[in-house]
């Protein structure tokens, strides 16, 4: 396979084989809070029949080099493109979102030194949830959280919450966030979000392609208080932003978006020139989020 490694031959690339399916480009591993391993994502790939992935960890690129050589170990025929990616967090409008990052290089020098920040303000965060729960009664340590994942990984607050679904506080993942970890909720904290400009940027000049993540997550398509009309018009403005910013693309086809926001974010990125990507945000494991696309079924694109 031929393969324009610029960001430019990239980004057609992560659109293209968008629109033709058979593609999962977010996907987490036990990096990040992600359930597999790097070898068993692979599998499970391979299982799916997927043409291309990527692993997307939440700012974190530790376990590409994993995949890379499991990849090369399990796939004989070697004709699965692999994309380095990463989910990072940022600020925009006065909330938090998430930007996909994906990279021509498995370890690129200015987002490494970026995601170290991220790393100390991410376990900054976790020390001071960690102490709300303990003052809400829950007997949990930081160094539990690591029975969650692997040597490598990088606790957060999905590990809090398999803690306290295994010791019989809640019954699973979904019901510890909107009780107790989401935001707003008693054991929250804040922690400092670059803005968007700022991650966007930090893409660029890591000769990356910037996607924004799950768009309809964000309570923009809220039909409730808005007419289509109103909220075709307002995302408009908001993309717009954003491509003034930088950003490549949408993940228009995103795991747990609806048909009709699927079609609503393709038009939106075909008046703005923006691309389309695909991804499940598949974590692996039986929760909120929706397993990994499979090649068969997402042959043609989702309906």
């Amino acid at each position: 396979m031929n393969e324009d490694m610029t960001p430019f031959g990239l980004s057609l690339f992560l659109d293209e084989a968008s629109r033709r399916g058979g593609v999962d480009f977010h996907l987490h591993s036990c990096f990040s809070d992600g359930a597999q391993t790097a070898e068993e994502l692979v599998r499970s790939v391979l299982e799916n029949g997927l043409q291309a992935f990527s692993l997307t960890d939440h700012d974190n690129i530790d376990g590409v080099p994993y995949v890379r050589k499991a990849l090369s170990r399990l796939n004989a025929k070697s004709d699965i493109r692999f994309i380095p990616g990463v989910e990072m967090s940022a600020r925009f409008e006065g909330r938090e979102v998430h930007i996909l990052g994906y990279f021509t290089e498995d370890q690129p020098l200015i987002l490494k030194r970026y995601l170290a920040r991220q790393v100390r303000e991410r376990q900054q965060r976790n020390e001071a949830m960690i102490k709300r729960l303990n003052e809400l009664g829950y007997d949990v340590r930081y160094e539990d959280l690591s029975r969650y994942g692997g040597e490598k990984t990088l606790p957060g607050r999905v590990h809090m919450a398999l803690w306290l679904v295994e010791h019989g506080a809640f019954s699973s993942i979904t019901e510890a966030f909107q009780k107790l970890l989401g935001e707003g909720r008693p054991a929250f904290v804040y922690r400092e979000r670059h803005s968007a400009k700022e991650v966007i940027r930090v893409i660029t000049a890591s000769n990356g392609v910037s996607v924004l993540a799950h768009p309809q997550e964000y309570g923009w398509c809220d039909h409730e208080r808005l007419s289509k009309e109103d909220v075709e018009q307002t995302l408009m403005a908001r993309f717009l932003t954003l491509k003034k910013a930088g950003i490549h693309g949408l993940e228009c086809d995103h795991g747990g978006a609806s048909p009709q926001e699927r079609l609503l974010m393709r038009k939106l990125c075909e008046k703005l020139s923006l691309i389309c990507t695909a991804g499940s945000d598949s974590h692996g494991r039986d929760d909120q989020h929706a397993p990994m696309y499979r090649g068969s079924w997402y042959k043609n694109g989702p309906s």
